[in-house]
C-alpha cells in the first residue's frame, strides 16, 4: 500500500471513530430517555428498546455477531448465563446474540452515568456495591427475586472484572452462589474477539466479527458445590477461547 493509500486509510478509520463514539453519546442520551419512559408502563418493552440500543451501537462499529449453539436453550426457560469478559462489547453482543428477557448485575459506579446508568436501571439491571460485602449479597438476593419475579434470565461475569489480554482470568466464586440459589439451569457462554475489536481502555473499534458460543445447560442439583460449578464452567469457556475464532 502506497503512502496516498495509508494516508487515506487513516483518515478513515479516524472518521469511523469519531462517528462511532458521536453515535455513542448520542444513542445514550435518546435510548436512556427512552428505556426511563417506557419503563413507567413496562418493563419488558424498556428491555427490548435496550436490545434495539445495542443492536445499534454494534452496526455503527461495523460489528457482526455469530453465535453458535442457540439450538440448545429453550425460549421457555430462564437460564443463568455465565460468560468470559474482555471489552465493553460484551454486553451489546450478548443482548444481539441471546434472544432472551436478560438482566445483567454492574458495578454501581455505571449506574451513576448520566442517561446510560438512568437508562440501565430502569430496565431492570442491578448494581452491586463490591466494597461492600453485606450489600454485594442483597444485589444477589434482589437478583434472584428479580428472575423469578418477572421471568428473566441473568448474565454473570465471574471474573469480576475485563481481561487485558483476552485470557480468561479467575472466576470469583459468589457468582456461582448466586447461580446455584437461583435454582435454574447455568449456561457457560464463550465471547471471543471482542478484546480484538474494542480493547479495553479504548475507544478504537475496528470493524470485525465478534463470536458467541453456547454451550450445553448444566443442572442444578442440591448436592453440587460452587467450587465445582466454578470449575466446570471455567473450563469449558476456556477450552472455547483458546480455538480460532
Amino acid at each position: 500500500m502506497d503512502c496516498k493509500n495509508l494516508y487515506l486509510n487513516k483518515i478513515f478509520n479516524q472518521m469511523r471513530i469519531s462517528l462511532f463514539i458521536l453515535w455513542g453519546l448520542f444513542s445514550t442520551v435518546f435510548y436512556g430517555i427512552g428505556c426511563i419512559v417506557l419503563s413507567l408502563f413496562s418493563r419488558k418493552i424498556a428491555r427490548s428498546l435496550g436490545r434495539l440500543w445495542n443492536k445499534h451501537l454494534l452496526m455503527a462499529g461495523g460489528v457482526k455477531v455469530v453465535v453458535k449453539g442457540v439450538e440448545k436453550l429453550d425460549k421457555n426457560k430462564r437460564y443463568v448465563f455465565i460468560a468470559n469478559h474482555s471489552s465493553n462489547l460484551d454486553i451489546p453482543v450478548l443482548f444481539s446474540g441471546l434472544e432472551y428477557q436478560i438482566s445483567f448485575i454492574a458495578k454501581k459506579e455505571l449506574f451513576m452515568i448520566p442517561f446510560f446508568g438512568w437508562g440501565i436501571a430502569a430496565m431492570g439491571h442491578i448494581c452491586i456495591d463490591r466494597k461492600n460485602a453485606r450489600k454485594a449479597r442483597e444485589s444477589f438476593t434482589r437478583a434472584i427475586k428479580h428472575l423469578k419475579k418477572e421471568h428473566i434470565s441473568l448474565i454473570l461475569f465471574p471474573e469480576g472484572t475485563r481481561s487485558v489480554d483476552g485470557t480468561v482470568g479467575e472466576f470469583k466464586r459468589a457468582s456461582f452462589t448466586l447461580a446455584l440459589e437461583a435454582g435454574v439451569q447455568v449456561v457457560p457462554v464463550a465471547i471471543r474477539n471482542t478484546g480484538r475489536i474494542l480493547p479495553k481502555k479504548s475507544f478504537r473499534i475496528r470493524p470485525g466479527t465478534a463470536y458467541l458460543e453456547i454451550f450445553d445447560p448444566i443442572d442444578i442439583t442440591p448436592d453440587m458445590k460452587k467450587a465445582d460449578l466454578a470449575r466446570l464452567v471455567h473450563k469449558t469457556i476456556k477450552s472455547s477461547i483458546e480455538k480460532e475464532p
